[in-house]
């Protein structure tokens, strides 16, 4: 397996002059990666987290961790080989991929502190989203009692994923 260390946008998917066609693939991909993660709270937040990181150019097919299943439109994600095809990358971009590979592969994640610090805002709301919806807070109810009737409520996330921008979405 090839390495991701050089940082040149002539070797890393998702930089430099978009190809005909790509969008659409990418597009593909992300709705492959979403079915495969369905039904695994923390597998769907990681998943949720490549796609809406770094302007989603990690779900790009050039990476090693994104891999086509066996049937047409199916896609999976090798967290396993986040670790060492992300040593080029900037530091922010490391630690959101280093939560990415926790959450879908349940490698540990060995400095919460400084991954957290080491992100900006945007990403830092969107690692707490991702921890949110791994712990299921968006399926949340709460039960109220009274002297005549039980009902029940659903609770909003504990914190939300925030919008996808239209072309993303």
């Amino acid at each position: 397996m090839t390495s991701r260390a050089s940082s040149s946008s002539d070797q890393q998917p998702g930089r430099g002059i978009a190809r005909r066609g790509h969008r659409r693939q990418v597009g593909e991909v992300v709705a492959g990666l979403r079915a495969w993660a369905a039904g695994s709270y923390p597998i769907e937040a990681g998943v949720e987290l490549l796609v809406r990181s770094c302007r989603g150019r990690f779900t790009d097919p050039g990476w090693p961790w994104i891999l086509p299943g066996t049937r047409a439109g199916a896609w999976f994600l090798d967290a396993s080989v986040i670790p060492e095809c992300s040593i080029g990358l900037s530091g922010g971009e490391r630690r959101v991929l280093a939560v990415v590979a926790a959450l879908i592969d349940s490698a540990p994640l060995h400095d919460l502190p400084d991954v957290l610090a080491g992100v900006d805002r945007e990403h830092l709301g969107l690692i707490v989203a991702a921890f949110a919806h791994a712990g299921g807070s968006h399926e949340h109810s709460e039960t109220v009692i009274t002297d005549d009737r039980v009902a029940f409520f659903r609770l909003p996330a504990l914190a939300a994923w925030p919008p996808l921008p239209p072309e993303a979405a």
